[in-house]
C-alpha cells in the first residue's frame, strides 16, 4: 500500500481530507502516485518527500511508503 498526503491547500485536490491509499505495484514512481490526485494539474508548485526525504517525479516507489506532498511557499 502507498499513501499520498497532501498538505496545506493541496489537501483539496485528494478526495479524504488530503489522503489517497494506493495499491502498491512494482515499478511504481512519485509521479504514478500523484496521478491517483488532482495535484498534478494544479498551478501549484510542490516539493516531494517519500518517508521524510525529498525525492524526484521518477523515483521508484516500495510497498509501504508515504509520498508527502507539501505547497512551496514564497516570501520576502
Amino acid at each position: 500500500m502507498i499513501t499520498v498526503k497532501l498538505l496545506a491547500v493541496l489537501k483539496e485536490y485528494a478526495p479524504n481530507n488530503g489522503y489517497v491509499e494506493l495499491e502498491y505495484s512494482q515499478g511504481m514512481t512519485v509521479a504514478d502516485a500523484l496521478s491517483a490526485t488532482e495535484v498534478s494539474k494544479t498551478n501549484h508548485k510542490y516539493s516531494t518527500l517519500v518517508n521524510g526525504r525529498k525525492r524526484e517525479a521518477g523515483d521508484v516507489l516500495e510497498d509501504g511508503d508515504t509520498v508527502t506532498v507539501m505547497p512551496l511557499l514564497a516570501g520576502g
